[in-house]
């Protein structure tokens, strides 16, 4: 009660139907990094914190289905039409009930009966104890409750699990134009078809609530059929008029079940923050934690005591400023001591001119004991530690490279969840529960960098993952950072020419395309084009997008030839990416000396890839002429060469030997064309008999294999009917059937286990292959296949990379890497090196492959620019 007399309003919650509606909202690829399905916790625990946040610590009750109330008695179809529940949602609902009673709620239940009628009974008895009382559901026939007092709301759940309304007796009528008490009349009119309540055929929500503000009740409007327009409905009215008056029964709510609740003796209880933190955290609830977070810190700064400590201090830490000597002390007080490390690089402000060089600020953290300071550059500390093992949290981004990396909580974090879109360190901290009391932050993030380390390290070896880090990702920080350092060299001129030749051609294609469509309009945008190409060209109309016909590049293609505007438009477009991604970019991030720095990402790719930013040169193309054009403004400074190291095929190869397929092998040792010969062998003929287009098919249907192509997909890129299409893919697998049983066996493990594995241990987590929705499910069984392909691939240019890195420095060479593009190597360096570099970089790229079969194959070739050497 509270202090002025008056009851606190009491919440509802219809847990059942707020599980549901979370379950089918939200995605079913949501889950752990271990694969647990948590879409339905992730919904549910989202919709208590958003009533914590919004409404405060409120006595709040929630209830549960334990039956049908006698419904089934009334009408055998009641219900009939649900699914059992989904397998997915079944794991997740015995979890439901304790992060209840986490919040600090009541969990209630009655055998025999639905959530709504308990819920009204409840509440019945709260409004006879002047309780108010707020119904929070997702279902629509409870607000039947509302009285015209509204001592009883209902605060609805709408589209979304946290999107609410909240409805009193006047919202009930604006809504429907019926008072709440017409509710179970109006449902006997209308039915209702998630509950198989049959209602009357061809009378919907409109009509019925037409017919009630007439007749105002259901028997009313029975017996005055004679009186409603409309033969039909007079006879459905007639002929199903039982159907209604069962239908109102069985949307009528029972407020009368005997229920061991006293509304007026609840009271709002401190939530359990310790067991909510823990459960939050168990199933990865990153944003849900976040708003309990910033909930629970207004709480404690409002002065609401707390039943327990916001969270124990479990990080401990001593600090004191220090420099490098005190750092080295604190390194060399045991053989083993790893130091953890935090760095801070200056602020400072774009344009600003400084009087002084500006500062670092470190941490360095042994066990318990801090060192704090500051530095002119990072390079003097990780000298002073010398091959110390560092552990830190992207050290790449330091700039240089601690000598003895032992590990990196960015890296590790990524290896146990590729699929995540982020992380950052304080994030990571925070989900694991890990803090620390310190008036020195930097101290403070080097503790916790221990602390993560050390829950991390168990993880990895948990899932096998430990090798991965030690032995790819780890050594392959300083060689990233090296390349990065290095850069590529670009001719500026020779791009500038491009780039004037280049506008003058995009300029005279829009004036070619507004005078083969009789009109002006902005040509990049997907909405106009599409009125100009299929309302007033007529075009054929292709797939839909979100906001009309789709003008994607296959849309364009498949229609190509209806009109000569469209290639003009595809040329267009060609163009302009071009000068966006590469014309105008590429001398602008160029320093003084014309060398491009780009930033190579390792934690990107879910299937291990390397990625680069800033700007971004893994897609500098070269299947057209103009993209080998600007390929050939990449150069080696005066007096150098540059070597490019090419594997061939690799994932082909790949996939050939993971699925053990003989025919592909073959291939590949006799050192065919496999394009070629796949052709051979799915089309049945000869390769002197076969044309270029069914090369082109073979090379789409062999990557369309690797990539998990459908057979829409290679229909849509081919520009040919979908039964060729799968004819295609068919015969391809009857052709090689061992790469048939490769992608069945890869498939029904993942599924199995929850994810897949690359053939050096990389994992991949895939809850979309228990996904009840078919596009769903089949994306997860393309990515399994893939990603085993794909991501071993990856591995083994990792691999490569790091065994090159390490061979030219242990020779001597001036030669330097200084770029990877997908399956690609680039060096640079003085002439006379190159055919030692040549043989170098071949034999480190094939080491990782060792002597499986098929072998791996490199193609290298030197060159003034990128182009040449290519």
């Amino acid at each position: 009660m509270a202090a002025n007399g008056t009851h606190e309003e009491l919440y509802l919650i219809d847990g059942s139907s707020l599980a549901y509606r979370a379950f089918f909202a939200l995605p079913e690829s949501i889950a752990t990094s271990t694969g647990f399905p948590t879409n339905t916790i992730f919904g549910f625990a989202s919709m208590l914190v958003k009533l914590l946040t919004e409404h405060g610590q409120k006595p709040t009750i929630v209830v549960w289905d334990a039956g049908h109330s006698g419904r089934k008695e009334i009408s055998s179809e009641y219900k009939a039409t649900r699914q059992s529940r989904p397998d997915l949602l079944k794991e997740q609902w015995p979890h439901l009930g304790p992060l209840v009673e986490a919040f600090g709620y009541k969990n209630v239940s009655v055998p025999g009966y639905e959530a709504d009628d308990v819920i009204a009974s409840i509440a019945e008895k709260a409004r006879n104890q002047d309780v108010p009382v707020i119904v929070v559901t997702g279902d629509r026939d409870i607000f039947q409750l509302i009285d015209p007092d509204s001592k009883v709301r209902v605060m609805a759940t709408g589209r979304g699990i946290t999107d609410t309304k909240l409805y009193d007796y006047q919202a009930v009528i604006d809504r429907y134009g019926l008072p709440p008490e017409s509710i179970p009349d109006f449902y006997g009119l209308k039915g209702d078809t998630s509950d198989n309540i049959p209602g009357v055929p061809g009378i919907g929500d409109k009509t019925a609530a037409q017919l009630l503000d007439k007749y105002k009740d259901l028997e009313t409007v029975l017996a005055s059929v004679d009186e409603i327009s409309g033969a039909k409905r007079r006879e459905n009215l007639v002929n199903h008029a039982d159907d209604a008056r069962i239908s109102k029964q069985l949307a009528t709510i029972m407020r009368d079940i005997p229920v061991d609740v006293d509304p007026a003796a609840e009271a709002a209880a401190e939530p359990d923050r310790s067991k909510l933190r823990e459960v939050f955290r168990e199933f990865e609830l990153r944003a849900p934690l976040a708003r309990l977070e910033e909930a629970l810190a207004a709480d404690d700064q409002a002065g609401v005591p707390a039943a327990m400590p916001a969270e124990p201090e479990n990080v401990r830490v001593r600090a004191r400023e220090g420099g490098v000597g005190e750092v080295r002390a604190l390194a060399q007080r045991s053989d083993d001591a790893e130091v953890a490390l935090a760095l801070i690089a200056p602020e400072i402000p774009e344009g600003q001119l400084l009087a002084e060089e500006p500062v670092w600020r470190f941490g360095a953290c042994v066990g318990e004991e801090a060192i704090v300071g500051t530095l002119d550059d990072p390079q003097e500390l990780i000298a002073a530690l010398g091959d110390r093992p560092v552990i830190a949290h992207d050290a790449k981004a330091w700039g240089v490279v601690p000598q003895n990396l032992t590990h990196d909580t960015l890296l590790a974090a990524y290896l146990l969840e590729p699929a995540r879109r982020g992380f950052p360190f304080a994030e990571l901290c925070e989900e694991r529960g890990f803090k620390v009391e310190s008036d020195q932050p930097l101290a403070a993030e080097a503790a916790l960098l221990q602390a993560l380390t050390g829950w991390q390290r168990e993880q990895l070896d948990d899932r096998g993952l430990t090798g991965l880090l030690d032995e790819v990702e780890l050594p392959l920080v300083a060689v990233l950072r090296d390349m990065e350092v290095e850069g590529v060299r670009l001719n500026k001129e020779r791009l500038a020419e491009i780039r004037v030749r280049v506008q003058d051609e995009i300029a005279g294609l829009e004036r070619e395309i507004f005078e083969l469509t009789g009109e002006q309009f902005t040509i990049g945008s997907p909405q106009q084009l599409g009125v100009v190409l299929f309302e007033k060209l007529g075009l054929s109309r292709k797939r839909r997008g979100k906001t009309g016909f789709s003008t994607d590049a296959r849309v364009l293609q498949a229609i190509r030839d209806e009109h000569p505007v469209v290639p003009k438009i595809e040329r267009w477009r060609e163009l302009n990416q071009l000068m966006k991604t590469y014309l105008d970019v590429l001398p602008q991030v160029a320093d003084e000396e014309s060398r491009i720095h780009t930033t190579f990402v390792q934690a990107a790719a879910t299937t291990g890839r390397l990625a680069s930013t800033n700007p971004n040169l893994q897609n500098v193309p070269v299947r057209t002429e103009l993209g080998r054009e600007i390929r050939g403004c990449f150069e080696a400074a005066p007096g150098n060469v540059l070597i490019s190291a090419d594997y061939s095929q690799v994932e082909l190869r790949v996939m050939a030997f993971i699925a053990d397929e003989p025919v592909l092998k073959d291939i590949f040792v006799r050192g065919e064309d496999v394009h070629t010969a796949t052709a051979s062998q799915v089309f049945g003929r000869p390769a002197e008999e076969l044309t270029p287009m069914d090369r082109s098919k073979a090379k789409m249907i062999n990557y369309g294999i690797v990539y998990g192509l459908s057979d829409y997909g290679l229909a849509d890129r081919l520009n040919i009917p979908r039964e060729e299409a799968k004819a295609f893919i068919d015969a391809y697998l009857e052709r090689f059937g061992r790469v048939a049983a490769f992608m069945a066996t890869t498939i029904e493990e993942a599924k199995e286990r929850g994810f897949v594995t690359t053939l050096f241990g990389r994992r991949r987590q895939l809850p979309e292959l228990r996904a009840r929705n078919y596009q769903v499910r089949t994306l997860g069984e393309r990515l399994a296949v893939n990603t085993v392909i794909q991501g071993t691939a990856a591995d083994v240019m990792k691999l490569a990379m790091i065994g090159v890195h390490r061979e030219l420095k242990r020779s001597g060479l001036r030669t330097r890497m200084i770029l990877t593009i997908h399956d690609e190597l680039l060096f640079e360096g003085p002439p006379e090196e190159a055919e030692q570099v040549k043989a170098l970089v071949e034999r480190e790229m094939l080491a990782p492959w060792g002597d499986r079969t098929p072998p791996l194959d490199v193609d290298a070739g030197v060159g003034v620019t990128w182009l040449e050497a290519k």
